[in-house]
């Protein structure tokens, strides 16, 4: 089968495209033919070798969509050629964390600490023509829905989903949205509009305001020619707003924190602009302010994604899609200043 692989740890540049043994299904497994995967900033960690402990050559891509090809004996009721989605997190289902649902904090894997672990990483992930996945993590996409929404679904639907979950989002709440044209931004403004939020969308460019409004932003923010901060209090007759949906990390923690109102929440799912910030106790403790992790989410989550793009509640946004043998352009293509939404590879 054909896939892309990381030979060297040189971003884009160290990917290649090779003919490699299709994988066959143990038992408790599902091969599966994939149609499409998202390109994802993890994708790119990986190949600049923020894990070193990766092992070389490596197949990545982590956000599934295609068809089962082979079922494994024990895999339960899944046939073939039935269009699936494959939900990212590998979980053990035995630790105290996946007894209670929360597979997203799945602590079995002694990598789970300082990493994602996900169809992809470590395991061989999904830019390849077939990939072996754990039964469990295989649901059926609901009719109406394409591959490209069953793709989007699996982890920026996913994460956002789960991250606005964490920070609390209700009715009338001021919520800010960072890195809004992105693929989990346009998630994010869906999912809290949902809610019933009002809703401010940062961006660095301007020129996509338009299509944010079209997806539920009430504000658009240009961080480029505005304080964020200082906009964001205006908005909010000086109080500040009341959850911040992140995934940018340091880069705008302290702008940020400056947003925040009293009672505020901040929640964080990336660190894109690095891991490290400081932060000034005296006003975070004095307005019973928080700061909250968020990380990936749970099947439940999946099916509630894929349900909600089935009654039209919600859209994916794909920006561009790319064929197999162009990975690594669209690997570049995360950084291109025009990127509305997700990057996607179609692998068939």
């Amino acid at each position: 089968m054909r896939a892309v692989q990381i030979a060297t740890f040189d971003g884009p540049d160290g990917l290649r495209v090779v003919d490699v043994p299709r994988p066959t299904p143990a038992p408790d497994e599902v091969l599966v033919r994939v149609r499409r995967c998202g390109m994802n900033p993890v994708d790119r960690s990986q190949a600049t070798g923020r894990w070193n402990w990766l092992a070389l050559p490596h197949i990545a891509g982590s956000e599934i969509s295609g068809v089962v090809e082979e079922v494994g004996a024990l895999a339960g009721p899944l046939r073939r050629d039935q269009r699936v989605s494959v939900a990212f997190r590998v979980f053990c289902g035995r630790c105290h964390y996946c007894l209670r649902g929360r597979e997203e904090a799945c602590n079995a894997d002694p990598h789970s600490a300082n990493a994602p672990i996900m169809v992809g990483l470590p395991s061989e992930g999904g830019f390849a023509e077939y990939v072996v996945v754990p039964a469990k993590n295989v649901l059926p996409i609901p009719d109406g829905l394409d591959l490209d929404a069953g793709c989007v679904a699996v982890l920026d639907g996913v994460t956002a989903w789960h991250e606005t979950e964490r920070a609390g989002v209700g009715p009338g709440d001021h919520v800010l949205v960072t890195g809004a044209s992105g693929g989990l931004g346009t998630f994010f403004i869906q999912f809290a509009k949902l809610r019933g939020a009002v809703v401010h969308a940062v961006t660095g460019r301007a020129a996509l305001a338009p299509r944010l409004r079209q997806l539920g932003a009430d504000t658009v923010i240009d961080r480029q020619n505005e304080d964020v901060a200082l906009r964001a209090r205006e908005l909010t007759a000086g109080r500040g707003v009341d959850a911040i949906l992140d995934s940018i990390g340091a880069g705008m923690f302290g702008t940020n924190m400056q947003a925040l109102a009293p009672l505020g929440r901040l929640v964080i799912c990336g660190i894109l602009t690095g891991p490290d910030a400081q932060l000034n106790l005296a006003p975070f403790y004095a307005q019973q302010q928080q700061v909250i992790g968020s990380t990936g989410g749970a099947r439940r989550d999946l099916e509630a994604v894929l349900d909600a793009m089935a009654r039209g509640r919600v859209q994916p946004v794909i920006w561009r899609h790319f064929p197999l043998d162009q990975a690594a352009d669209a690997m570049r293509a995360l950084d291109d200043p025009g990127r509305f939404g997700k990057v996607v590879v179609d692998v068939a």
